[in-house]
């Protein structure tokens, strides 16, 4: 069964050997809105910042690695009427949303560099990698 890949574990896997040969022999899962996630942080940073197109090329080389699950509006907005007793406020609800997703795929692994991200978003357990 694949793991979910959040937009976090997603990016470091540009620069992260290890986790880029990991990724293409599990074929991860995720939802597609991640892609954007990880353009977001990829052309964002004006640290690091890398060129539209360079990183639009990079996305497409991280999709091609990756099986898509996603969210309705009906699951989405059945997922934001347990929020308030999981906790869930302003823009924590993206990684619930992806808990959610990982759940519906049947993961069991959701890999993160952010394990906290994810404490008690979900009443079936998930191992954070």
């Amino acid at each position: 069964m694949s793991a979910y890949w959040d937009s976090s574990a997603l990016v470091e896997s540009i620069f992260e050997p290890s986790l880029q040969i990991r990724l293409r022999r599990e074929h991860g899962v995720t939802r597609s809105h991640t892609l954007a996630e990880v353009f977001a942080v990829l052309t964002g940073n004006p640290q690091n910042r890398i060129e539209a197109e360079a990183a639009a090329a990079l996305v497409g080389q991280i999709a091609a690695g990756l099986d898509f699950v996603e969210l309705t509006a009906a699951e989405m907005l059945l997922a934001l009427n347990s929020a308030r007793k999981l906790g869930v406020r302003g823009g924590r609800v993206h990684d619930y949303f992806h808990a959610v997703a990982a759940k519906k795929s049947g993961a069991k692994k959701i890999v993160t560099l952010d394990k906290n991200d994810f404490s008690g978003l979900t009443e079936i357990p998930l191992e954070i990698i």
